[in-house]
């Protein structure tokens, strides 16, 4: 795993400077430019980030070669970012719900267990008095 942060150094005049610093903050946000035909869409990740990620970052490259777009995973954010063609897009997006539905699924259910246990609503407790096993 590489350094996490970078010092960059830009120089020029002051209009081309605040270009530059400009162009590279963009590019810390995951911000790119479209080009023609090109469409953007951003994707709730929630807790499923590190799986729509992969090892490595795995997952988002065989994702950007099978659909051929450009994504960034803002983890911080729990967001994707998808940018190619339409049609592209609408597959990756699609992908990235396939990944990210399971665990968000999973992660509801147990909150909604949860909280029905806490208030007493729960199909698990049983009270004393309800005890099918009396004489066995």
């Amino acid at each position: 795993r590489g350094p996490t942060h970078a010092t960059v150094s830009v120089m020029g005049s002051m209009e081309a400077s605040q270009r530059a610093r400009n162009m590279l903050q963009r590019a810390i946000d995951g911000e790119v430019e479209l080009k023609p035909g090109e469409v953007a869409e951003e994707v709730e990740l929630g807790s499923a980030t590190a799986a729509v990620i992969g090892r490595g970052g795995s997952n988002v490259a065989e994702l950007e070669k099978t659909h051929g777009v450009k994504i960034n995973v803002r983890s911080e954010l729990q967001k994707a970012r998808i940018v190619g063609r339409a049609e592209n897009v609408a597959a990756a997006s699609k992908a990235i719900q396939a990944i990210a539905k399971p665990i968000l699924d999973a992660e509801a259910a147990q909150k909604k267990a949860d909280e029905q246990q806490a208030s007493g609503e729960s199909a698990w407790q049983v009270d004393e008095g309800d005890d099918d096993a009396d004489g066995w």
